[in-house]
């Protein structure tokens, strides 16, 4: 939800960057003038740029969590926020390709890790072995564990670029 700016006597809500999203989101899906291409090249385009705003926003986290010289980061609360973030991205890229692909994405369903295995495994079985992977490191072991072994944490975000790149609109 935006913040409430007090203006004089009038309240004025600020939009966050999801109710943004969700704007520009809906206003894609309502445009009746759009032909279908147009739709799936706007939508890649504002959930691409979603994904990787999270995946930045993820990495300037890590940045605070500094790396050891043996390879694990210094603090685990850093690790385990950008973790969530990134995870979080995933589910934002993974969102428009199902979409994409005819899935109708529902918001009571956007967290739930069945729903997404099970569409995603009846559209494609590679990715859906990279979903388990980047879900066991990034949302098991990163966020929940907090996990500071790096290169664990580089897997992860490697995973998540496949789904981003999955919905780059300069690849489309």
């Amino acid at each position: 939800m935006g913040n409430t700016v007090d203006k004089g006597r009038k309240n004025i809500r600020q939009k966050s960057n999801t109710d943004v999203f969700s704007d520009k989101v809906s206003n894609i899906l309502d445009d009746l003038t759009l032909s279908q291409k147009e739709r799936q090249k706007m939508l890649c385009k504002v959930y691409y740029d979603e994904a990787v705003r999270y995946r930045e926003n993820a990495k300037k986290n890590l940045e605070n969590a500094k790396v050891n010289n043996d390879g694990y980061y210094e603090d685990k609360k850093y690790v385990r926020t950008a973790c969530g973030l990134a995870y979080s991205g995933l589910l934002i890229a993974l969102d428009c390709y199902l979409i994409l692909k005819g899935v109708e994405v529902m918001e009571r369903t956007k967290k739930d890790i069945i729903f997404y295995r099970s569409n995603l495994s009846k559209q494609n079985k590679k990715l859906g072995r990279n979903l388990d992977s980047a879900y066991e490191l990034l949302h098991i072991l990163g966020y929940y564990d907090g996990i500071t072994r790096s290169s664990v944490v580089k897997d992860g975000f490697k995973e998540l670029d496949v789904f981003i790149e999955l919905i780059n609109p300069n690849k489309n």
